[in-house]
């Protein structure tokens, strides 16, 4: 069993336990402000598909530069809500106290902020421009200012930033170098020419 084998296991059984114990706090919380108990689940499911939502178009890549700024912006927004709410409701919980009124009104509003962060990302990661071509071209594509910037000794950083892509991509583009430099440096992609 390899390490990237355990990591992965490890890793999913520490996002199961914490989407639990995060969705019953949210939920308890939901309660605590008011909500139904037939709705009071929708709460955590909408923070926690926004936050993932935000996270993969981040992580993904292949989108406009605009459309990954904000999707970090708002799946850390979601996930500093998260625990500050996880927070809020075990000390209200702790103790056995009312939330204040301003509480349950930030509460109340995060379902629709939620809705109106994912439709304006949805609407930045379709966005063409006037050409009717996506706004950024695909990283993955060849191009010659890869293998260019790549035999100048730029680092992940430095290909991110000029490039305008995530720093995992650019660690990707730097991996295929070791495994096919001649390819990347004859057509700046890392594919074996056609």
């Amino acid at each position: 069993m390899t390490a990237r084998v355990v990591l992965y296991g490890l890793l999913t059984i520490v996002a199961g336990a914490a989407a639990v114990l995060s969705f019953a706090a949210l939920r308890d919380l939901a309660l605590v402000c008011g909500f139904s108990p037939q709705l009071a689940w929708l709460l955590p499911v909408v923070v926690d598909a926004g936050a993932a939502a935000g996270s993969l178009v981040w992580l993904g890549g292949r989108t406009a530069r605009s459309a990954r700024i904000f999707a970090r912006s708002l799946a850390l927004a979601l996930l500093t809500l998260s625990v500050a709410a996880n927070a809020l409701g075990h000390g209200l919980a702790a103790f056995a106290l009312a939330p204040a009124w301003w509480v349950v009104v930030i509460v109340s509003a995060v379902a629709p902020a939620v809705l109106g962060a994912v439709v304006h990302l949805a609407v930045l990661v379709g966005r063409v421009d006037e050409d009717g071509a996506p706004e950024s071209e695909d990283p993955t594509q060849p191009t010659e200012r890869v293998g260019e910037l790549i035999a100048a000794g730029a680092g992940r950083r430095r290909l991110a930033r000029e490039l305008g892509i995530s720093e995992y991509e650019a660690r990707q583009l730097l991996d295929r170098t070791r495994t096919e430099p001649h390819d990347l440096a004859v057509n700046g992609s890392g594919r074996t020419p056609s």
